[in-house]
């Protein structure tokens, strides 16, 4: 087989197209150069004698105390300030029209506009009396005045907020045990009021392991 047989589709590409990518590829530079020999390092640099290291603080510090330049911001009327543009020291007369009297033509009047209203404040309602609500004893099974009570409270509430809480009866059980009761209760009224039409936005959850059955209370 011939050396064209040998070689890659791209190199016989680069060779009949010519040119310097037909070339063959230069070696790196310094590729033939002796590797470098760490013994040319040059050593370092000596330290300053007392002497030396005391003359240079003494420039630096007469350095340091040299007055400095006075600098001096220039006048905006003068060209300077404005790259050659000069700005007049007074307005301009005013121009002699006959016929035409300045003085008694109208200024022109800013208009004032008056101040907007303070906003309105909603005098802040306070919130509702709580409705007191009883469960059987150690279950979150509301009782049918309760019920009752929270179609009500549902009906009446307009816009309002409804605070929801449950207490757990923490005379009669352990503490744990109590949290998850009032927990329990407090979830059972929000039911009951979502079943009335309530939103479930509207509706906020306490709950408390001492104390004994529930309540619900309109927020304002």
């Amino acid at each position: 087989m011939g050396k064209a047989g040998c070689e890659s589709p791209i190199a016989l590409y680069h060779q009949a197209e010519g040119g310097d990518i037909a070339k063959a590829e230069q070696p790196p530079p310094g590729a033939d150069l002796p590797y470098p020999n760490l013994a040319s390092v040059p050593p370092a640099p000596q330290a300053l004698t007392p002497a030396q290291a005391a003359a240079v603080q003494a420039q630096l510090a007469q350095a340091m105390a040299a007055p400095e330049l006075p600098t001096s911001t220039p006048d905006p009327a003068s060209g300077e300030a404005l790259g050659g543009l000069m700005l007049p020291r007074s307005a301009p007369p005013e121009p002699d029209v006959p016929g035409v009297d300045w003085q008694g033509l109208p200024q022109p009047v800013t208009p004032v506009r008056p101040p907007p209203p303070p906003p309105s404040r909603r005098a802040a309602l306070p919130d509702g009396p709580p409705v007191l609500l009883g469960f059987q004893p150690d279950s979150a099974i509301l009782n049918a005045q309760g019920q009752e009570a929270l179609k009500a409270l549902a009906v009446a509430r307009g816009g309002a907020a409804i605070r929801v809480g449950g207490f757990g009866d923490q005379a009669a059980m352990p503490d744990a045990a109590a949290l998850t009761l009032a927990v329990r209760r407090a979830r059972r009224i929000a039911d009951a009021l979502t079943a009335a039409g309530v939103p479930p936005g509207a509706i906020t959850l306490v709950a408390s392991a001492a104390g004994s059955g529930g309540f619900a209370q309109l927020v304002y």
